[in-house]
């Protein structure tokens, strides 16, 4: 995989309902690094066709310290045992799916996830 690469997910605020974007950058040590929460996609990353959907291993990631929701600044994400999205999480061990309702215990590790990939800086 290329060195300018990142892979943004689309992730809904438990507390605002709004749409962010979680972004994972490929990093010189060869680890995905979720690197930011973004309200918008910057211009050059919106116009970017990049190449299609991605999918990359949880086991080969980690997060920065920079990354949190935008909005209610949690500093993580849970995907929906029902309805497979993302919505930010407390990290508090329960959960709400923002997009379906489901409610849930936290539990497991996600392994992947697929998102659009875009080039980076």
């Amino acid at each position: 995989m290329a060195r300018n690469e990142a892979i943004i997910l689309p992730v809904n605020c438990i507390k605002t309902h709004k749409t962010f974007y979680a972004r994972y950058d490929y990093a010189y040590d060869e680890i995905w690094v979720l690197s930011y929460g973004l309200k918008d996609l910057p211009e050059d990353m919106a116009k970017d066709e990049g190449s299609g959907v991605a999918k990359m291993r949880l086991g080969n990631s980690r997060t920065g310290p920079q990354f949190k929701c935008p909005y209610c600044e949690n500093r993580g994400f849970v995907q929906c045992g029902k309805c497979k999205k993302l919505t930010c999480y407390a990290e508090n061990g329960q959960f709400t799916c923002d997009h379906c309702g489901y409610e849930g215990t936290v539990s497991g590790v996600l392994e992947s996830l697929e998102g659009d990939s875009k080039r980076s800086q």
